[in-house]
């Protein structure tokens, strides 16, 4: 059992020994852009989280992708009695996740699953929580083959919470640059021969971070509305953090949105 919680050294080892080459850079940087506010990340839509689960005693839940255990910290507190599974691609997450779980003694089940095809995970679950892992996904075909998974795997009286966020008018979100340019820093760390290292490092700050595939909300609820019956979106315009809200877009009004989808009745037969 661990006797000290998480640390930004124990993640970035964590990413060193567990990532792959498409997911180094990211995971060995989150925990410090979470912690200075400038990165996305679930406690940024707890208010969202709270409404959706409003009136909820779900006994299965399934998060889908999860950069660390931000995620299954605040459901757990939301929702104790619930059995949690965490699913990502990676295992720095899940390993994170299972550290983090036993030190803290919560009951948290942790499962290696690429999306779209999410194999190996069995539903129906009561809720399915994710943030921005459609953002991930490489094109609309793979993002439609995991909203039908999604609708295939959640309960017929359960509720699907998603969480984005999406760029103001100048189409990048804040942070862009500064977030590539720690990333390709970050790629010197990355186990490879020097020049392996360089292009990683250069392909890095060449990738904008996370692009969105919907630029309003309303797409967003359209690609919902293709595979549940009931779909209603919320919408926050205004920073998040302090640091976020130092920004110069927005302080003239051109920050990033916070969009969260409340989905439930899915269309899929079981």
């Amino acid at each position: 059992m661990r006797t000290a919680p998480l640390t930004v050294v124990d993640a970035w080892s964590m990413a060193r020994r567990s990532c792959s080459r498409s997911c180094f850079c990211y995971h060995a940087t989150w925990r410090p852009f979470r912690q200075a506010g400038m990165k996305s990340n679930p406690r940024w839509h707890l208010d969202f989280y709270q409404q959706g689960l409003a009136g909820r005693t779900p006994a299965r839940v399934l998060v889908c992708g999860s950069s660390d255990e931000t995620m299954p910290q605040l459901l757990t507190g939301l929702l104790p009695r619930a059995e949690v599974t965490v699913a990502d691609a990676c295992p720095t997450p899940l390993r994170l996740i299972d550290a983090w779980a036993d030190w803290v003694g919560a009951d948290v089940v942790t499962a290696r699953s690429h999306a779209p095809r999410l194999a190996g995970l069995s539903g129906p679950f009561d809720v399915i929580v994710t943030d921005g892992l459609l953002s991930l996904l490489p094109g609309t075909a793979a993002r439609d083959a995991l909203l039908a998974r999604w609708a295939e795997l959640l309960a017929g009286n359960g509720v699907l919470l998603y969480t984005t966020r999406l760029a103001g008018p100048g189409g990048r979100l804040e942070f862009d640059k500064p977030s590539r340019a720690v990333q390709a820093l970050a790629a010197a760390a990355w186990p490879a021969p020097p020049a392996e290292r360089v292009r990683l490092a250069r392909e890095r700050w060449q990738t904008p971070s996370r692009p969105a595939p919907y630029k309003t909300a309303g797409q967003v609820a359209d690609a919902f509305r293709a595979q549940f019956k009931q779909v209603r979106v919320f919408t926050r315009a205004a920073a998040p953090t302090l640091t976020l809200a130092a920004h110069p877009a927005f302080w003239v009004g051109r920050g990033s949105v916070c969009v969260g989808v409340v989905a439930a009745l899915p269309r899929e037969e079981r």
